[in-house]
């Protein structure tokens, strides 16, 4: 059976949200790390050394959601360990190309504002 994730990479431009989810999540025994663009964060996997659960904004000025989990589905070897979770405050519709690719990679969304136990539950299914 693989070993617990226990380091969380926190993707969003948003201070504030960033503080709070590491609030959260360090209350719940995680390890939080975060990032405030997509590009330090796609830096941070591909030279972190053990699997994480990212957390990732959708719209983020630089490199969005969209483009980092882009570059995940073309690096299966060292992307691909780590486990992903969307978060998006827009209401608009997805494309079906990029709902394919989070199907592809099993990549759940959660819609914000969030409930935090639901968000918890996600990460837990994440560990799966």
């Amino acid at each position: 059976m693989p070993s617990r994730i226990t380091s969380i990479l926190v993707v969003d431009d948003d201070t504030a949200i960033r503080e709070t989810l590491r609030d959260v999540l360090e209350d719940s025994g995680y390890t939080v790390i975060e990032s405030q663009d997509g590009l330090r964060a796609l830096e941070y996997l591909r030279k972190s050394p053990t699997p994480m659960i990212v957390l990732l904004d959708l719209m983020m000025p630089q490199l969005d959601g969209s483009a980092l989990l882009g570059a995940v589905a073309g690096d299966s070897r060292r992307l691909q360990r780590h486990r992903y979770i969307l978060m998006t405050a827009g209401q608009q519709t997805l494309s079906l190309a990029f709902a394919n690719l989070l199907t592809n990679l099993s990549v759940p969304v959660i819609k914000k504002p969030f409930d935090v136990d639901h968000l918890l539950l996600t990460i837990e299914k994440q560990q799966r």
